[in-house]
């Protein structure tokens, strides 16, 4: 495909800089279907077609590039070395980032896989890298990317990487390497309509909000891009909301504001650049629709991969709630338009439907539940969906403006794409590809509601058609192999025929840290049988946390193993002087780090949010401690469903599936301890079964390469010398 021209404009001309990290979950995912209709038809994907509906979906250290600091591009142009020479001359002493940076030190396994990237960008291969932290890996991708000159999409799995990414590592490359163009794009509900906007104004002259007259001022700035993360002081989630554009109240061309409208700026952005930053979500949705999503790419990276089949399997997972059916049944225009007697029979569908559900799985089930069989009361509020969706086709207004026409449309689509998710949810009519579940779940402070979903078995063949098939794609993550091996990571996303490289740890584990694995008297358990177990674990965390003086994350894979060791030792740490911080207790995420850091002699209580993407750098972070070996729950639905077709399969369900994945996630969590050269502490795994289970050893060998010791004694002097 034509490569596009650089041009001055750049990621860092916007003027506007990431407020902080965000502790914002991923907001809700805009269903399949929906992004199916808004997508303008292949033949004519410009930016006059309906918008894409764009849902919204802390790596590794970064390297604190300087400024003020410019130098001269010496590579000419029609140099004819090979790309991997070129990038590997850029990364040396007497490189380009030498002459910019006065104590610049290569980084030797940033420079391998820079020169993997280049020899696969040259040859349209598949690469997957393992690359720890501290490797540098966003600059060791980019810097080929842009030397090469093909178009790339970057896919992250959260906000902070995408951030890091376009607001630090491509303005330094462009600055200081060669000019490129670039571009960010997040979800649609991250930008600003300016309709709905000007409608929030007239009510808030009376509300006056807080944080609404900040949004007022970036309005003002021509160089803020609508980004409603940018926005220096947040606005109350039911405000956001109401500004945020929103797939199904978008008219597009026949707004007013079509052409200041901000999605559509972002569009025609990354339409002209040759980086595009993404999510994971983004990126595979595209896939789905055959590339028409996001703009034409010559190359795919997919950093932070090991979420890729977590993402791939949450993305083509259709769910439904109460909640989506009475948001839609409360539209004024539908109340105004549909027949008084449909609405009325698919409240009372709705209501009945919903009834049964909770007749079938319990009034309060825990965790996901199975379903097993179709729900006839289900089936029959699709119908009477379906009905809704004709009644309004039967009563469509007259004489509607353009905007009015758009949006009737929106509202018609939106009534039969529920209709037809509600048949695949309760209809259970595909058990061999999907699994099928029930679960309570919770927006905001509203009441728990049941959601019931219909979830892929397997994303493997999917993702190998519709992504890998199509374009060359890199795979890069710090969690990706076992021992240097591949080929789980390859199965469960159907990446084959690829490179492969596992590079160097980047930091002097031996020196920088130590892995307490004590010989415990009592294995894991569960339920009743868990007292001992836990009244153990509990006594070494109390023993750890006050050698290592706090400053400790102590790690748990359950609620109720958090919840009980607590119970045994959180009291009596805050009456020592400790700052006790309890996830799900205290604040949100982003809020406990910031706690975290600024406390003295702090301590940490986490469950799964914190075993990844946490960056806790120096000497605040000193101890982490993780309770156990990080099996997924064994009644999970999807897990439970994926395993029953191994076994039926006659495959190695655990140490073909269950073990992998536990031993990756083992990685992620004690990972969070050495994020740079100057940090050293303790690792500590309190789980005996490393000794007594076969499978110890594997376990072992995946553990970075730390001194290891099984008493405690050492883990004493490693601190006295603290």
């Amino acid at each position: 495909m034509a490569k596009r021209a650089s041009k001055a404009s750049k990621a860092s001309g916007t003027g506007a800089q990431p407020s902080g990290p965000h502790d914002e979950a991923p907001s809700a995912l805009d269903d399949l279907s929906d992004l199916l209709d808004l997508t303008p038809d292949a033949s004519s994907a410009s930016s006059d077609a309906l918008p894409d509906a764009l849902p919204d979906v802390p790596g590794e250290e970064a390297p604190d590039w300087p400024d003020d600091v410019a130098w001269d591009d010496d590579a000419p142009g029609g140099d004819d070395r090979p790309l991997a020479e070129r990038v590997e001359a850029d990364l040396r002493v007497g490189g380009a980032l030498s002459r910019a940076l006065p104590e610049y030190e290569e980084r030797s396994a940033q420079i391998i896989m820079a020169r993997h990237v280049a020899e696969a960008l040259e040859r349209g291969q598949h690469l997957i890298v393992e690359a720890g932290t501290g490797t540098g890996k966003g600059l060791a991708y980019i810097l080929p990317i842009v030397r090469s000159g093909k178009v790339a999409l970057l896919s992250t799995a959260n906000k902070a990487l995408q951030e890091q990414l376009f607001y630090k590592d491509i303005p330094f490359t462009q600055r200081h390497v060669q000019d490129f163009d670039a571009a960010l794009v997040k979800g649609m509900g991250n930008y600003l309509c300016l309709d709905r906007y000007g409608e929030e104004r007239a009510f808030q002259s009376l509300a006056q909000t807080r944080g609404f007259a900040t949004l007022e001022r970036m309005t003002d700035d021509e160089q803020w891009d609508g980004d409603l993360d940018l926005v220096p002081e947040s606005l109350p989630s039911e405000v956001r909301a109401r500004v945020a554009a929103d797939s199904d109240q978008c008219a597009w061309r026949a707004c007013p504001w079509f052409n200041e409208c901000y999605v559509k700026r972002m569009r025609d952005r990354a339409r002209e650049a040759q980086v595009i930053v993404v999510n994971h979500t983004l990126l595979l949705l595209d896939s789905a629709m055959g590339g028409f999503l996001l703009p034409e790419r010559d190359v795919v990276v997919i950093d932070e991969a090991h979420h890729l089949e977590e993402e791939a399997t949450r993305a083509f997972t259709v769910s439904v709630t109460p909640g989506r059916v009475n948001s839609l049944l409360a539209l004024r225009k539908l109340r105004e338009t549909a027949d008084d007697r449909t609405q009325h029979e698919v409240n009372a569908a709705n209501t009945a439907a919903w009834e049964a559900l909770l007749r079938v799985i319990g009034p309060m089930p825990r965790g996901r539940q199975h379903l097993r069989a179709p729900l006839e009361e289900g089936l029959r509020l699709a119908d009477r969906v379906d009905d809704l969706a004709q009644s309004l086709q039967r009563n469509r207004p007259l004489n509607m403006s353009d905007k009015d026409e758009q949006l009737f449309e929106r509202l018609v689509k939106r009534a039969r794409s529920l209709a037809s998710d509600l048949r695949t949810v309760f209809g259970v009519r595909d058990p061999d590809a999907r699994v099928y579940y029930v679960e309570m779940t919770r927006s905001g402070r509203r009441a728990p509601q049941p959601e019931v979903s219909a979830a892929p078995l397997g994303v493997a063949d999917l993702l190998r058609e519709k992504l890998f098939d199509r374009v060359p794609t890199i795979a890069t993550s710090a969690t990706l192999a076992i021992d240097g091996d591949f080929s789980f990571y390859r199965a469960r996303v159907g990446l084959e025929a690829t490179r492969e490289v596992t590079l160097p740890y980047a930091f002097d584990y031996p020196s920088a840290a130590l892995l307490y694995l004590p010989r415990l008297r009592f294995e894991p358990a569960f339920g009743d049988a868990s007292g001992p177990y836990l009244d153990e674990m509990a006594e070494q965390m109390r023993t750890l946390v006050e050698v290592a003086r706090g400053r400790a994350f102590l790690l748990f894979s359950s609620q109720r193993a958090l919840d009980q060791v607590y119970q045994r030792i959180g009291t009596g740490f805050e009456a020592e002087g400790y700052t006790t911080l309890v996830q799900g207790r205290d604040f949100a995420r982003v809020e406990l780090l910031r706690q975290f850091r600024e406390r003295e002699r702090a301590i940490l209580f986490g469950l799964k949010s914190f075993w990844e993407g946490v960056d806790v750098p120096g000497e605040a972070l000193s101890l982490v401690v993780i309770d156990k070996l990080p099996f997924d729950p064994p009644d999970d639905p999807v897990q439970e469903a994926r395993v029953s077709r191994m076994k039926a399969e006659g495959a190695n369900w655990f140490g073909g599936y269950v073990l992998p994945n536990a031993i990756l996630r083992l990685k992620q969590g004690v990972g969070r301890l050495i994020r740079t050269r100057d940090d050293r502490g303790v690792m500590a795994i309190l789980d005996k079964r490393i000794y007594t289970k076969g499978y110890g050893r594997q376990v072992m060998l995946a553990l970075p390469p730390a001194r290891r010791t099984e008493r405690i004694d050492d883990v004493r002097d490693f601190f006295a010398c603290d």
